[in-house]
């Protein structure tokens, strides 16, 4: 019954899609995005005097409806919050900015049901509330130079795209998910101390540099983000990224490659007792819009390709992993902001990590592979609702589960 239901709620918004009429352009500044809107003018008074509030509902309604390990429905979501205070206008401070947030998860996942190593359910991992973000931001030479420091997360400004923010599987929502599977990249919603720079070279050319923390404890929920300390155990996670930025043709196009480089931090060996303390993974993806509707709007096709390789299979669940997606906003006449998504990801499992499985009395792993098709429907501009179609390829990587069909929905708002 409830894939019943959760299939005719997908069909009756993909109807809503070719009737809803597109809405008209608005003035940020007044708060059209904002489901909440401007709060009679106050929003607008306290962005003059230097404080933007923000919060961000998002979730996912998803059936494992074939294959798989068994079928199984289930709901998460995720609510992000918070203040950014303008140093300057609040006290003086030229070029600083000042940003805190919070993290609400709860809910569960799919994913156990389908079998897969990548998550059907991106909004899920750490359900519980959470400190996120405290960083101070200084920026110099009209923002060319930027340092920011705090507790944070490497996601937040290294290997991702908003491109991969659509899919609903995590494979490569927000960010490449192999490099997260090493358990040394920092990921939302569980922060660390870090910092980072980045200097903008000219219109093309972007640099950054950042530093984290690695510890044992970082992906622990139960310290909800207010664990502070440094132990003499901790790492240091290291990443550094080019961005190439040009127009070719008169459409964006972005190349990026990037290095995460780790130092004196313990990951364990598969099928051994000993223990690597260095890392090295290299990164990359590119996306150009090989179609615009019109020179004058963003509206078209955009497509992407990604790649993350290490060569340390002693230590990396997935050394190899490779997504391609395509995009297209503003498909449906009169529907500029509605954007059409497709998703292929293929992840090769280490030799090693297979070899310890099988050890262990389990199944020998190769690959998994998922494809994904979705269509995010801008039901205003605070809003969205979005049915999505996943199909999870040798779920597990052992051969053993078969293909799995999962059928989504997922919606939010900006408050």
């Amino acid at each position: 019954m409830k894939t019943f239901t959760l299939a005719c709620a997908v069909s009756i918004t993909v109807s809503s899609a070719l009737t809803l009429n597109a809405y008209e352009d608005y003035d940020p500044y007044q708060y059209h995005d904002r489901l909440t809107g401007n709060w009679g003018g106050l929003r607008t008074e306290l962005y003059d005097d230097g404080v933007e509030l923000f919060a961000y509902y998002n979730a996912i309604i998803a059936s494992n409806v074939s294959g798989g390990i068994r079928s199984e429905t289930n709901y998460a979501g995720d609510l992000f919050a918070g203040m950014q205070l303008d140093m300057e206008k609040l006290a003086g401070w030229e070029n600083w900015n000042f940003q805190i947030s919070a993290i609400d998860r709860h809910g569960s996942d799919i994913t156990p049901a389908v079998g897969s190593q990548y998550s059907v359910m991106q909004l899920v991992g750490g359900q519980t509330t959470f400190l996120y973000n405290v960083t101070a931001e200084k920026t110099f030479f009209d923002g060319d130079l930027s340092f920011k420091a705090g507790r944070m997360t490497a996601t937040d400004d290294f290997v991702g795209s908003p491109f991969y923010s659509y899919s609903l599987n995590n494979a490569v929502n927000g960010q490449i998910r192999a490099v997260l599977f090493d358990g040394v990249m920092t990921s939302y919603p569980f922060a660390v101390w870090g910092g980072r720079v980045q200097g903008i070279v000219d219109d093309e050319h972007t640099f950054r540099l950042g530093l984290f923390q690695l510890t044992q404890e970082m992906w622990d929920p139960s310290n909800h983000g207010i664990d502070f300390s440094i132990d003499s155990g901790d790492g240091v996670s290291i990443f550094a990224q080019y961005d190439w930025t040009p127009e070719l043709d008169g459409k964006p196009f972005r190349l990026f490659a990037g290095l995460n480089q780790t130092f004196a931090f313990d990951m364990p060996q598969f099928g051994s007792t000993n223990t690597t303390d260095e890392f090295t993974r290299f990164y990359g993806g590119v996306d150009y819009q090989v179609y615009r509707e019109s020179p004058d709007r963003d509206e078209g096709l955009t497509l992407f390709l990604t790649f993350a390789y290490t060569d340390q299979e002693d230590v990396a669940i997935m050394p190899i992993q490779s997504s391609f997606g395509a995009h297209y906003k503003g498909l449906l006449p009169n529907r500029p902001d509605d954007r059409l998504v497709t998703f292929f990801t293929y992840g090769q499992f280490s030799d090693d990590y297979s070899d310890s499985l099988v050890s262990a009395g389990g199944s020998s792993v190769d690959n998994e592979m998922v494809l994904e098709v979705g269509y995010r429907i801008a039901v205003t501009d605070s809003a969205y609702i979005q049915p999505d179609l996943q199909y999870v390829i040798n779920p597990g990587g052992t051969g053993n589960i078969s293909n799995a069909t999962v059928l989504g929905i997922q919606f939010g708002a900006s408050f």
